[in-house]
């Protein structure tokens, strides 16, 4: 965790970044239907693959978007060694579909109770 205190500046100016990218890539999909579930689930996967962190290597205490973890290590190390970034953006991706499925439960909910009156 000090790794990420260590660098607060650095990753205070990837945030401003990731977010601007986050815009960008929200109007990548500017063809789908505004209400679509599909694309809610690309607003999602945009947002896992910005803002899911990674330990730069296996065990190590600083971090670095997984995005680029996984290609590097996979350069360097091999599959084998390079699994271990897939396990972050496995979990941010299941944390994101879980919010999404939420969220869309709570959606139903309303416009059940919208209907019924």
């Amino acid at each position: 965790m000090e790794g990420l205190m260590e660098y607060l500046p650095a990753w205070a100016g990837y945030l401003v970044f990731a977010l601007i990218g986050y815009r960008c890539w929200r109007y990548l999909f500017f063809w789908l239907r505004e209400d679509s579930d599909v694309r809610r689930f690309f607003h999602t996967l945009g947002a896992v693959l910005l803002f899911t962190p990674a330990p730069v290597a296996a065990g190590s205490s600083f971090f670095a978007p997984a995005f680029v973890v996984f290609p590097f290590t996979l350069l360097g190390s091999g599959l084998a060694s390079a699994m271990y970034s897939v396990t972050w953006l496995l979990g941010g991706l299941c944390t994101g579909l879980v919010i999404l499925g939420v969220r869309q439960f709570l959606a139903w909910m309303k416009e059940k109770t919208e209907n019924d009156r």
